[in-house]
């Protein structure tokens, strides 16, 4: 059996819980050497262990460091000058709040940095204070369930998603375009570029008036647009899953609870049937989790409540991720708590014997060959972190008879190289 696993990090300021707890650990300049020092032994070390790609997520001011992600993209650039073969993802770019034609350079250029490694991750955005923040001119919603006037502002902000997404594309695939929709026209009228160069290097960008009549960008992306892998992570939506179906975009699911999951995954099967896709049930589609291996449990407990048990019940279940650990026709308040999020499948944790059984259950249950694991650097103790990876990757997985899977890039059939690393 082949599986691919991808790197989610972060990440976070390299301190401890009660070094958080002072205040402002994102603004300590020591504290972030410390998560980036962290992150790039985990970076390096998975690449040689064959994991198939790293990402980061997107958020904004951050200055409590428990997230310390504003630039997923830039990020990554500093990922792939360390790493030759792992490839480089975002999880993801929150596109309503994200000027499209900006976001298109930007991984084009990470493309090129990379040498085709180069892996465009998507979200929505559920933080307000970033995605009103930064997203404003663009009058962008975040998804957040406990806004009063949700329905509404989902809309906008699927609104945008949807056409920034449609620009991307375009953007990648086509030297020239123009563009019309809800939220933008590209190029907007009347802008005169009578420029005698573009006239002949540039034919059927302006008129014979020298009015611009289409945008693009260069650098195009050095891999073949349609073959660019695209990840949309967190999404449990009908919707969104159903538009990932139809786009050819991996969702990566949050949940771990198995029936929630299920019904996930049956309803982008079914939308993938219906526009002609042919996939197993479980194909096509990830999931996140944590998994740290100990020699004993209790010592990857203690691994795991240091780092995400932390930044779990620190920071993220006052965004709601507890429900994502709701059983179905479970009321109540679920209990934030590290031992929660061990006891209902997203954290896996244990000794080589019981993480391999936990995983073959959660493999056979889901049937999926795809798992994004949430590496808690900064506030996890980086030795227990390393040694949780090679024991899973040298213990575990062959314990299952589980080869791990990478990707290899589709470069555009013009590029001839040499690459600039050669």
């Amino acid at each position: 059996m082949s599986l691919r696993l991808g790197a989610f990090l972060l990440p976070s300021a390299g301190a401890t819980p009660a070094q958080y707890e002072e205040g402002f650990a994102g603004q300590n300049p020591n504290f972030y050497q410390a998560g980036l020092r962290d992150a790039s032994r985990v970076l390096k070390q998975v690449e040689e262990l064959g994991f198939d790609f790293a990402a980061f997520s997107e958020h904004h001011f951050h200055v409590e460091g428990l997230e310390l992600s504003n630039n997923p993209v830039l990020l990554g650039s500093w990922a792939a000058m360390q790493t030759r073969r792992l490839r480089i993802a975002q999880m993801g770019n929150v596109l309503p709040a994200r000027n499209p034609l900006l976001l298109a350079e930007d991984l084009a250029m990470l493309d090129h940095f990379s040498e085709g490694r180069m892996i465009a991750g998507f979200a929505r955005g559920y933080q307000q204070r970033h995605v009103l923040t930064i997203g404003q001119k663009m009058n962008a919603y975040a998804t957040q369930p406990t806004d009063p006037e949700f329905e509404e502002h989902d809309r906008i902000n699927r609104e945008l998603f949807n056409e920034h997404y449609a620009i991307i594309r375009r953007a990648w695939s086509e030297p020239l375009f123009r563009h019309e929709g809800q939220h933008w026209r590209l190029p907007p009228p009347g802008i005169v570029w009578d420029h005698p160069a573009t006239q002949t290097m540039a034919p059927g960008m302006v008129d014979t008036d020298g009015e611009l009549q289409k945008v693009g960008i260069a650098p195009l992306t050095l891999q073949e647009p349609e073959h660019i892998e695209s990840f949309i992570p967190f999404t449990t939506s009908p919707e969104t899953l159903a538009w990932a179906a139809r786009e050819r975009v991996t969702p990566v699911i949050f949940t771990p609870i198995v029936e929630n999951a299920s019904a996930s995954i049956d309803g982008f099967h079914q939308a993938a049937t219906e526009a002609g896709r042919k996939l197993d049930w479980g194909k096509g589609i990830g999931h996140f989790r944590e998994i740290v291996v100990a020699d004993t449990d209790e010592e990857a407990h203690a691994i795991m409540e240091r780092g995400l048990g932390y930044i779990w019940t620190r920071w993220h279940d006052w965004f709601g991720l507890n429900e994502a650990l709701r059983r179905p026709g479970e009321e109540g308040v679920i209990r934030n708590h590290p031992a929660t999020i061990r006891e209902r499948g997203y954290s896996v944790c244990g000794t080589i014997d019981g993480v391999a059984k936990k995983l073959e259950t959660l493999l056979e249950g889901l049937k999926t060959d795809l798992l994004v694991l949430w590496i808690a650097t900064g506030p996890a103790p980086i030795e227990g972190l390393l040694k949780s990876n090679d024991l899973l990757v040298n213990k575990v997985l062959p314990k299952l008879g589980i080869e791990l899977e990478q990707i290899q890039p589709k470069l555009r059939k013009e590029y001839t190289g040499p690459g600039w690393r050669d």
